[in-house]
């Protein structure tokens, strides 16, 4: 399936965001495997690149359980393809969510392709994936290759957090680099679906619901 051209890329509308050379510094920890926390739409995420050792950080700063997997943030739609294992006929049966609420707060959960998801996790099968909205996050991503890793920016068991100054310090102290959005966030997690064999199913609601996306499926 070929992604419309006019669809592939979500183009920034702030032309000041890169001049942050906060984001630089971001970028600059993340390219050295380093570990961030970040803002997207919804929650501060904590996030780096695909990398074993980048990876297994961010589960013990969190103190997570290895069997909660993480997600990608990715910054345009043909980036799934690098990441995904799914037939062109159902991509193009969701392609209508994905122009709908991508960017936005929407995590679909694919069948992960192997050879990505090996670089980090052997026992991971299945990965979530999101363009976020936001455009610190997506200048980011952007300039890191186009993926980055990340979950939500909190202790495990903890709620996400929209405001820094909520974020653990002890969390905070561990992390190469934060950075903080001017703007406020939602503060409300993605909603969560799982597509597999052109079906879809529920895995966490948000602020968008299983029926506004059922509307979109051919």
């Amino acid at each position: 399936f070929e992604m419309p051209i006019e669809d592939r890329e979500y183009p920034n509308n702030n032309k000041n965001v890169m001049d942050n050379k906060e984001i630089k510094l971001a970028v600059k920890a993340l390219n050295k495997m380093g570990v961030i926390v970040f803002p997207t739409d919804t929650v501060y995420g904590i996030g780096s690149l695909p990398n074993k050792d980048a990876i297994i950080r961010i589960y013990k700063i969190k103190k997570r359980d290895f069997s909660k997997k993480i997600i990608a943030l990715v910054d345009k739609y043909d980036r799934i393809f690098e990441i995904i294992d799914e037939t062109d006929e159902n991509i193009k049966k969701i392609f209508k969510v994905l122009q709908n609420f991508w960017p936005g707060e929407l995590t679909i959960v694919f069948n992960a392709k192997r050879d990505f998801v090996d670089i980090f996790d052997d026992e991971m099968e299945t990965i979530g994936i999101r363009i976020p909205k936001n455009e610190t996050a997506l200048e980011i991503i952007k300039n890191v290759g186009g993926i980055v890793l990340t979950t939500s920016a909190n202790i495990s068991g903890e709620n996400g957090v929209s405001d820094i100054k909520d974020i653990n310090e002890e969390l905070l102290k561990k992390v190469d680099f934060v950075i903080k959005e001017e703007h406020e966030l939602t503060g409300v997690p993605s909603t969560i679906i799982k597509y597999e064999g052109g079906k879809i199913s529920l895995l966490r609601e948000g602020r968008i619901t299983l029926d506004d996306i059922e509307k979109l499926i051919d």
